[in-house]
């Protein structure tokens, strides 16, 4: 029987379905499982050993202290809230379509501000749902803006970058300063961003506007070394099945070796009686 056994192998399948196998499967689990928890705790470490990148993002700054004129917008820039005086100019209102308010379709209408230094900023200054409630805001502020305050505050934002007409609709869609410079009355030097008022003048609604999410840094440090637990588990099970497969392989050596000698042993005797 064991001559048997040896000249016919069992499968690999077989092999790792041993009681033995099976109880070195289980150790190799347990020691993956400990890993994978020593890896989440690191990962947890990340986030909580990140940076919590905090900005006075609430905290109302003169725009001249966030941004500059001719300049692009930098991330620490968007969202904060600025304030800037300066002059309406008259002309330079209209409507834009397309803008979603908190999740509601409408239209804003937006302005041409040339701040005191000179320099001409986009202001959003509200929205509505009714397309020709924002025609007929801008028609009214490009013949008389002075019922507009000189000096406005809101949030800065990234501008956005314009697209081709689409539909039958001519109004825009994108709040796009460098775009909007094309139709604009002498609007050099421009802000690259564009500023959402805070309090809308009537008839329009304020611009939903939230503060911007607070970013958190992750400490890399630690995200490697989860990393590094991640792969100690997956060696734990890649070392149970090595070894599964050495005693396959290693079986396979005996049992042709076995049989190998198994067909040499009636040569040997036809060759000694050929001898007698």
């Amino acid at each position: 029987m064991r001559k048997a056994r040896s000249l016919f192998p069992p499968p690999l399948l077989a092999v790792m379905r041993r009681p033995t196998s099976i109880g070195l499967l289980l150790l190799a689990v347990a020691v993956a499982v400990v890993f994978a928890l020593f890896g989440q705790w690191q990962l947890s470490r990340a986030v909580q050993n990140g940076d919590v990148l905090e900005r006075p993002t609430e905290t109302v700054l003169p725009l001249s202290e966030v941004a500059e004129p001719h300049t692009p917008t930098s991330n620490r820039a968007v969202g904060q809230l600025v304030a800037v005086s300066g002059e309406w100019v008259e002309g330079d209102f209209f409507a834009l379509r397309d803008r979603l308010d908190n999740g509601d379709a409408g239209y804003w209408t937006v302005g041409h501000l040339r701040t005191d230094e000179g320099a001409s900023l986009a202001v959003a200054l509200g929205w509505t749902p009714e397309r020709q409630e924002a025609i007929d805001a801008a028609e009214r502020w490009n013949d008389d803006s002075s019922v507009l305050p000189a000096e406005v505050s809101g949030r800065f934002q990234h501008s956005e970058a314009p697209t081709p007409p689409e539909g039958d609709d001519p109004l825009p869609r994108e709040m796009s300063p460098a775009s909007f410079v094309n139709q604009w009355q002498d609007p050099e030097p421009a802000y690259a961003g564009y500023v959402t008022l805070r309090e809308a003048p009537e008839p329009l609604q304020s611009i939903w506007s939230p503060a911007p999410e607070t970013e958190v840094a992750l400490n890399f440090l630690n995200l490697f070394y989860a990393l590094e637990w991640v792969l100690f588990s997956v060696a734990a099970l890649y070392i149970w099945y090595r070894l599964m497969r050495d005693i396959y392989e290693r079986e396979q050596d005996e049992a042709a070796a076995a049989q190998a000698a198994g067909d040499d042993a009636p040569r040997e005797g036809a060759q000694r009686a050929t001898v007698d």
